[in-house]
């Protein structure tokens, strides 16, 4: 059971949302925003990353797995779930079966995932910046609620890439 679920209401899983991200920005931000995800969702790992498109691959600006921080994570896409995120620009869920599905995944194979969520975080003319993913050792079944918390995160995630890009955009004309 989920640590959503089993907190009462879903104040708690909404405080979880802007607990430590409101005051933060950049990897910070998205460093309390994968813990908080995870917690969340009661799932082992969640990250978020910029696509880097030229070498299809995505670097994270965080990465929060058993309960500690993997730091500078870039893989390439291919033969991955995060592929279809990136290539197709839509929400994959895969409730289980994520190592048959992806046995070529050394990733999802060193940790014995079976389940895996990830989302586009698109910019405003719709091209992907990055996403936003979880994964677990355990299944993942679709709960409304769930998926709409995960949405909500992604949201905040994608926010937050649009301003550093902005940000970037200025200082390099500057």
């Amino acid at each position: 059971m989920s640590k959503l679920a089993s907190q009462p209401g879903d104040e708690a899983a909404l405080r979880l949302v802007v607990e430590g991200t409101v005051s933060e920005t950049g990897v910070e931000f998205f460093r309390a925003l994968v813990k908080n995800l995870a917690t969340a969702m009661g799932t082992i790992g969640a990250w978020v990353t910029e696509y880097l498109p030229d070498q299809k691959r995505l670097r994270s600006y965080a990465f929060w797995l058993n309960g500690s921080f993997v730091e500078n994570f870039e893989y390439a896409v291919a033969g991955t779930p995060c592929a279809q995120v990136v290539e197709d620009r839509k929400l994959i869920h895969l409730p289980e079966r994520l190592l048959e599905l992806y046995p070529g995944d050394p990733d999802v194979r060193a940790i014995n995932a079976v389940s895996y969520l990830g989302v586009p975080l698109l910019d405003t003319g719709g091209e992907v910046m990055g996403h936003l993913s979880v994964l677990d050792t355990k299944p993942l079944p679709a709960d409304p609620r769930l998926l709409s918390l995960f949405e909500i995160f992604a949201a905040r995630a994608a926010a937050e890439q649009r301003r550093l890009r902005q940000e970037q955009e200025v200082r390099a004309r500057e």
